[in-house]
């Protein structure tokens, strides 16, 4: 997908920034570093084609101190799931009440928490480096790389702006894009197109899911396809709610489209869920586990 995306990315939209910004960096010549950058760089900060701020969680006004903080907070977060996790998935489904629920709504917090701690640990090494070698760091160009998706109102608000979108372009240029030009040169009217390019998207990032999942499963000939079909129904229901907005002026926000969301986001993913969980196979208790790893970030 990164290749497509680096082919049809115009080196037009790679040589300028798209906006201001306090970087003393050039992209005349794409070079080594502009190109490594490019690889690294999967949401185009500083780049014409890089995604607008309005779709990005604002800045850390004191870098350090938040980063650190968030590495604290998704550090406990990451633990507390993954205890709940190891706890219960010692138990059948029919001993515990909400079991499965639980059980996938730990697995979205252990990916939300990891990626962010992950995230973060990358940034203040960049940080490090760029202070060591007497270079300026740009915080600007270090966003979150979450929102918060816990306070998501909607789907659509969830995968928008809440979830993390490295790979939104990669979707948008494979997935997307194809779909919806062939549907518009056959000149079918209205939404369609649109509609059709948002499933072309979430078919993609389907597909990847389930090759990742299968592949970590060591299971990669099964007649069923739970993380894809998580995905074309999460595109079905943005294009309801869409639907819904325009029909009844009425967005899906507020308690109850927060009570929707997660019931689409943890139901509907429960199948995948269990199959992923089926892939790690056995878990050691949170009890079992050695004091430095309560301490030490990602290590159980």
């Amino acid at each position: 997908m990164h290749a497509v995306h680096l082919t049809f990315t115009k080196r037009s939209q790679i040589d300028a920034p798209k906006g201001k910004s306090s970087s003393k960096h050039s992209y005349g010549d794409l070079g080594w570093s502009g190109a490594f950058e490019m690889l690294i760089n999967l949401r185009g900060m500083g780049m014409k084609w890089g995604m607008p701020s309005s779709k990005l969680p604002a800045v850390y006004k004191h870098f350090i101190s938040e980063t650190l903080l968030e590495m604290l907070k998704h550090h406990v977060i990451y633990l507390t799931a993954m205890a709940a996790l190891t706890r219960l998935s010692q138990y059948n489904a029919s001993d515990v009440i909400g079991r499965d629920v639980a059980m996938t709504f730990s697995l979205w917090c252990i990916a939300w928490s990891s990626l962010t701690l992950m995230y973060s640990m990358i940034t203040l090494c960049v940080y490090i480096t760029t202070k060591l070698c007497g270079k300026p760091f740009d915080k600007n160009r270090w966003p979150p790389m979450f929102g918060n998706p816990i306070a998501a109102d909607s789907v659509r608000t969830f995968w928008n702006n809440k979830w993390q979108c490295m790979y939104r372009r990669h979707f948008m240029i494979c997935g997307y894009e194809p779909v919806f030009n062939l549907i518009k040169a056959l000149r079918i009217p209205g939404d369609i197109p649109h509609y059709c390019g948002l499933i072309g998207a979430f078919t993609v990032s389907g597909i990847l899911h389930e090759y990742c999942a299968r592949s970590t499963s060591r299971t990669l000939f099964i007649e069923e396809f739970p993380a894809f079909k998580v995905f074309i129904i999460h595109a079905l229901v943005i294009i309801l709610e869409n639907e819904l907005y325009k029909f009844t002026g009425r967005k899906v926000s507020g308690i109850f489209g927060s009570l929707w969301t997660f019931a689409i986001v943890i139901f509907i993913s429960n199948p995948m869920c269990r199959f992923n969980l089926q892939g790690l196979g056995p878990m050691p208790d949170f009890a079992e586990w050695d004091t430095w790893r309560w301490f030490v970030p990602l290590s159980v």
